[in-house]
């Protein structure tokens, strides 16, 4: 008889060797980041100062025309040394020898935090090169050499079964008294070249806080004369003096709550610094955010103007050509995240956006400011922001609200700092480009034309010529303004669409379910009428709402546009709330109308435009507030004007942007394209009104009063 028994048990890993490299090559991404890696190291073991060299031969490669020297990779080795604490046997053996320990956060015998508790420097070592010998010595103690071959590892063989040989042996790298580690990696992975040494000297010029110095803490690197010829990469980093002289900067902290704390603003043209009053309540309505979770941090922001002017002016203040302005500020350029006082990559490498501010920049290029222009610094702490956590692989920050937090409050610092620039650089313009009538007024021959009839009356045929082109440069003007006109109402064209998409669906889900009861009704034997009728009687009644809305967004239609008809003011204005029924019911905004019916002549869709960017500007503002929400709309005339005032009871107009909020492009909304009002004014303009903000308005927040003459 066959013994059936079920049999149990526990399994445990065995990795093979080859998974340490497959970690170094997952977790590392490129042969700096491993070098910044190793270095930290070295700040994690007080040392005063880090040393890399590269030793090896320098050979040339031909490119294009160029000839280029570079360090090969044959033969070659970095040595990176440092003045740090040393490890002991037993440091080695159960902290460099076990990877993922928690042997730093144990450790609390420092001066300084550690940058890192995952334990994967080691495995930079294996991104550099095929051999590391690390030499480590503690004070008073005898040297530690221990060899890998990361080479063992690529071996189809158990981790378990990879020895790794150690020796101690009197200091021969290091004076008895002293103390420090030396990374020796021989047979480079990879060579170097000039370029990629600038750039690794450029990373780690960035890699310690630039604001606030980590102290007693010097990185040096030291190459082949035959590398350093014209580049100068040899000795201590330090950042160059260029970026000490921005034409703008801003600089302050949040706190946990989100609120705005010690914000210094600096100007070239002023010459001096600025506190910066912000009302706490404004600053986070504008943010958009209720509870901010980021946690707090501090920041510096350097902006310059791009022009080929100021960088020119810069390079003399600094002694440098205009091209070698530029390649720095390229190379510097973007905002650079700090934790603990080390960088956290890739944040601020070229080209990296995370913030988007290109994206933001194309949308609205008077106003904004691109990545290109900044050099930001964002200071954070393992301790006031433990919800901004490192991805394993040391490359950036895990994507999550935190972070999402953190993009919104720097698009919202900067902004500060693009209202202010917008306003200084307005000064010395000439032009106020408000409305299409100044944007084309001096697009005319009629000065040049009197100007030749008083001069020269003789050249007839000069003067008929310009009279032609006069002519045909105002047909231009009335089909440049016509195609402007047709924009106006493409600017509002997705909202509208967003409005048919919701409500529609709504009432065509309303028409669906209302059919379905009558169908059932009909399949049961005694008929309910009373039923039936009643579910028709709603679906008529939901038929004309669905009416309601196209008659509502009709006038914005292409067929339609630019039709003069007599309007009720009240009534047209009631329509545009309704197209903002979704968003006015979900934040519970009360609104009141006048009850009277005053006319007036208007193409309706220009109506529609003007009021419903004051409704989307007051929803937006009154959307973050504790308080009831309310806006009041009044409408009156005189002998000699309708008069229209609309106000909410949102935090207002900004102290100081009174006059800047009417320009193209200006906004005080952190992603503000800054077209609303300026389209209001160009509209009410047209008709011979006028568009005015106010004081002492029905309710506490912004007021504005329309006067449409008579």
């Amino acid at each position: 008889m066959i013994e059936n028994t079920n049999k149990k048990g526990d399994f445990i890993f065995r990795p093979k060797a080859r998974l340490i490299k497959t970690i170094g090559e997952e977790l590392i991404s490129s042969d700096n980041v491993a070098v910044v890696e190793l270095v930290k190291n070295s700040y994690d073991a007080n040392s005063p100062i880090v040393t890399i060299t590269f030793l090896g031969n320098v050979k040339q490669k031909k490119q294009g025309r160029i000839i280029q020297n570079y360090l090969s990779k044959e033969g070659a080795s970095i040595e990176i040394y440092d003045q740090g604490s040393g490890m002991s046997f037993e440091t080695v053996k159960s902290a460099w020898m076990e990877p993922a320990t928690d042997f730093k956060k144990k450790n609390t015998n420092k001066n300084r935090k550690f940058t890192g508790e995952k334990g994967i420097g080691r495995f930079a070592s294996a991104k550099l090169a095929s051999r590391l010998e690390l030499i480590t010595k503690q004070k008073e103690g005898k040297e530690l050499v221990v060899t890998f071959n990361w080479e063992d590892f690529d071996k189809d063989d158990y981790l378990e079964n990879i020895h790794i040989h150690w020796e101690e042996r009197e200091p021969q790298e290091f004076k008895k008294e002293n103390s420090g580690t030396l990374l020796r990696l021989k047979n480079l992975n990879t060579d170097w070249d000039t370029e990629k040494i600038r750039t690794l000297r450029t990373e780690l010029s960035r890699l310690l806080n630039p604001i606030v110095p980590v102290e007693d803490f010097l990185i040096e690197i030291a190459i082949p004369d035959e590398l350093n010829k014209d580049v100068n990469l040899n000795g201590i980093i330090e950042r160059t003096e260029l970026l000490n002289k921005p034409n703008y900067y801003i600089k302050g902290s949040i706190t946990k709550e989100g609120y705005p704390k010690d914000f210094i603003y600096f100007s070239k043209e002023k010459g001096k610094e600025e506190q910066l009053l912000i009302e706490t309540n404004k600053f986070i309505q504008s943010s958009m955010l209720k509870v901010p979770i980021m946690g707090e941090f501090s920041f510096e922001f350097r902006v310059w103007n791009r022009d080929r002017d100021n960088l020119r002016n810069l390079g003399r203040e600094v002694d440098f050509k205009y091209g070698e302005v530029k390649k720095i500020l390229d190379e510097q350029s973007g905002i650079s995240i700090y934790r603990d006082g080390f960088r956290v990559l890739p944040y601020g490498t070229p080209n990296n956006d995370w913030v988007r501010l290109d994206i933001r920049r194309v949308n609205n290029p008077t106003l904004r400011l691109s990545n290109n222009q900044i050099v930001g610094y964002i200071l954070i702490s393992t301790e006031e922001n433990p919800l901004l956590k490192d991805q394993s692989n040391r490359e950036g920050i895990v994507e999550g609200e935190a972070f999402d937090d953190l993009k919104e409050y720097i698009k919202l610092i900067l902004n500060e700092v693009e209202q202010r620039r917008y306003q200084e650089r307005e000064r010395f313009q000439t032009s106020d480009p408000n409305t299409d009538k100044n944007l084309f007024e001096k697009a005319s021959l009629d000065t040049i034309i009197k100007t030749a009839k008083e001069k020269v009356p003789e050249q007839e045929e000069l003067i008929k010529n310009l009279e032609q082109k006069n002519i045909e440069l105002e047909k231009v003007i009335t089909n440049a303004q016509e195609i402007i006109s047709r924009y106006r109402r493409l600017s509002i064209l997705g909202q509208l669409i967003d409005t048919i998409i919701h409500d529609g669906r709504g009432y065509l889900s309303k028409i669906d379910g209302r059919c379905y009861l009558i169908l059932e009704e009909l399949k049961e034997e005694l008929l309910n009428k009373s039923e039936i009728e009643d579910n028709t009687n709603k679906i008529q009644k939901t038929r004309k709402d669905f009416s309601k809305l196209f008659e509502r967004i009709e006038p914005f239609g292409g067929k339609r546009r630019g039709k003069i008809t007599n309007i009720v003011i009240e009534e047209l204005i009631r329509d545009q709330f309704l197209l903002y029924s979704r968003e006015i019911s979900n934040l519970k905004i009360q609104y009141s109308i006048s009850e009277s019916n005053h006319t007036m002549k208007i193409d309706k869709a220009d109506f529609g435009i003007i009021f419903m960017n004051l409704i989307q500007n007051s929803i937006y503002w009154l959307a973050n507030s504790d308080k009831a929400r309310k806006i009041e709309v009044e409408v009156s005339d005189s002998s000699e004007s309708i008069d229209i005032i609309f106000s909410d009871n949102g935090p207002g107009i900004k102290e100081g942007t009174e006059q800047s909020i009417f320009k193209p492009y200006f906004s005080t909304k952190p992603d503000g394209v800054g077209l609303g009002l300026t389209i209001v004014g160009e509209l009410v303009s047209e008709y011979k009104g006028k568009l005015m903000l106010i004081d002492n308005g029905p309710l506490e927040g912004a007021t504005f009063k329309i006067m449409f003459k008579k």
